[in-house]
């Protein structure tokens, strides 16, 4: 027979796990509690950031090449169904900014298929989101000067692949890269870009800054999976995938193996056709 002291120390451990049980759920709920406020906040940066890319003109001086559009242009409702397609799908991580850009041009790609594969209309609204990135860095907005530069890849790798037919594939991981861009890179897209000389101070202040890379594999050991470009390696094969070593080249394999193989098979048959095209021409 268990004694009254025993039983009440029993009673008393029992309360403890309960109460402890208790606290780590609650500890949980108020973690993804604060995760989604922090999705929440960082969805609704992104989305103002983006937003301040108007369709009217620049609010700065100069507009950096960038004429504005015609009223009622199919140009502006072109960037307008970009940014609220775009703004619909952001979230707080890269990859869902990633996902939110190509969801944005797919919903282009339906609607004005015409512009998309325009060259010249596109050219201006590359000017516009040039324009507006640049008024982003000379602002000290660079995250969304980040944003903006991947949206801009976007269009030019879209159009280098089904407009031009100049390359064999999409080169996402240019986007990531973009994503978290160092400042000397970033100032360095719209610097060689643009028309006008608004960004060479800024040049001077971060070009002593090493140009940094995205390593491919997920578990990089690296702070960020950045590491100097100059140093990267990249995959033979495919030509898409960068690595920051032989190890973790290796360790990404088993992951990259099947990737790798449809673009170098891809890559092999533009070639192909390439040369076909060529010879036709002589």
């Amino acid at each position: 027979m268990v004694s009254r002291k025993k039983a009440k120390g029993k009673a008393r451990k029992a309360k403890k796990e309960e109460d402890k049980d208790a606290h780590d759920d609650s500890s949980a709920a108020a973690a993804q509690q604060r995760q989604r406020e922090q999705e929440q906040e960082g969805a609704l940066e992104a989305q103002l950031q983006m937003q301040r890319l108007l369709i009217d003109s620049p609010p700065s001086p100069c507009q950096h090449g960038f004429d504005p559009f015609p009223e009622g242009d199919v140009r502006c409702r072109v960037v307008r169904l970009y940014l609220e397609t775009f703004n619909s799908g952001v979230g707080i991580k890269d990859r869902n900014k990633i996902d939110a850009i190509l969801k944005a041009m797919d919903a282009v790609d339906k609607k004005y298929p015409e512009v998309l594969y325009d060259s010249s209309k596109m050219k201006h609204i590359l000017s516009y989101f040039l324009s507006g990135g640049t008024d982003h860095i000379l602002n000290g907005r660079d995250g969304a000067a980040r944003t903006t530069v991947a949206v801009i890849i976007m269009f030019e790798e879209f159009i280098a692949f089904s407009v031009q037919k100049t390359q064999a594939v999409l080169h996402l991981q240019k986007l990531m890269e973009m994503l978290i861009a160092d400042d000397h890179t970033l100032v360095s897209f719209f610097r060689k870009r643009i028309t006008c000389s608004c960004l060479d101070k800024k040049h001077k202040e971060v070009k002593s800054i090493k140009k940094m890379g995205y390593c491919n594999n997920d578990k990089c050991p690296l702070p960020g999976r950045k590491v100097e470009r100059s140093k990267m390696l990249y995959c033979t094969r495919c030509s898409v995938a960068y690595y920051c070593s032989r190890d973790c080249q290796k360790a990404a394999w088993s992951e990259h193996r099947e990737f790798c193989k449809e673009k170098a098979e891809r890559n092999a048959k533009f070639e192909q056709e390439m040369r076909i095209r060529d010879q036709n021409s002589m």
